[in-house]
């Protein structure tokens, strides 16, 4: 059985991988595979996190969109290194970004648009049903990473914890897991046109063998300053490899 501290380790782990297969290694496809584990992984530790942290959310969600924001730069940086940028190029990148209707916002964006999500169901039935289409529309018009898919998601680790939540209805509860995940999922490689998606599916063995506990966990603030810090290694790395590549073409 696995404990929260386990699951994050997992997550983090192939969120590590994916990213160094996706920026470094030119979309290495069996590390993209891999790194397809990490959403499911957060989008439910998140629904945990929420659930078990009631009189302290406020400080949660402040967390939550505080590092939003300081990632943001980290990740844009990645983006554009990892796609073979030079960093003579950067400034005019980080200006034409900034005014594009098309720049991307990390994940951790829209962890905490479902995390607004889940507090209005929360709250109100009425307003949660009221809201969470507002939520969804917004997360794609500002393009979060995994868009409405990953509210859906979120919302659904959360409605399916919420109701299923006695200890003679792990059954149920597991069942409820494994349509959120298999739905979601589904519906996103549907409309993406992205099979790699598919491989998401696995992050269900890690969520059905969690036991609950927490575990001996990391650090409390490692997981959100691991984010911004391992991307900007990443680009870093990147940048002195595409360096490195136009000197030698040279």
């Amino acid at each position: 059985m696995l404990t929260s501290a386990a699951l994050q380790l997992i997550a983090i782990t192939s969120m590590l991988i994916d990213h160094l297969g996706g920026f470094l290694f030119h979309d290495h496809l069996t590390m993209r595979a891999i790194g397809r584990l990490a959403m499911p992984l957060f989008c439910f530790m998140l629904t945990e996190g929420f659930l078990h942290t009631e009189g302290k959310r406020v400080r949660y969600f402040g967390r939550l969109i505080t590092f939003a924001f300081i990632s943001q730069l980290a990740y844009d940086l990645v983006i554009f290194a990892g796609s073979g940028g030079a960093i003579t190029d950067l400034p005019m990148f980080l200006v034409t970004g900034l005014l594009s209707s098309s720049i991307r916002l990390n994940v951790l964006f829209t962890l905490a648009i479902g995390f607004v999500a889940m507090a209005a169901i929360e709250y109100s039935a009425w307003i949660g049903f009221c809201s969470v289409p507002i939520l969804l529309i917004i997360s794609e018009l500002i393009h979060t990473d995994y868009g409405a898919f990953g509210i859906l998601m979120i919302i659904g680790f959360y409605l399916v914890s919420k109701i299923f939540h006695k200890k003679d209805q792990q059954i149920w509860r597991w069942f409820g897991y494994i349509v959120t995940l298999f739905g979601v999922t589904a519906a996103q490689v549907m409309v993406d046109s992205n099979p790699i998606q598919l491989f998401a599916f696995f992050a269900i063995i890690p969520i059905i063998l969690y036991n609950g506990k927490l575990g001996r966990r990391l650090p409390k603030w490692f997981g959100y300053i691991f984010y911004p810090a391992h991307l900007l290694l990443i680009a870093v790395i990147a940048f002195i490899v595409n360096a490195a590549q136009v000197m030698y073409d040279s």
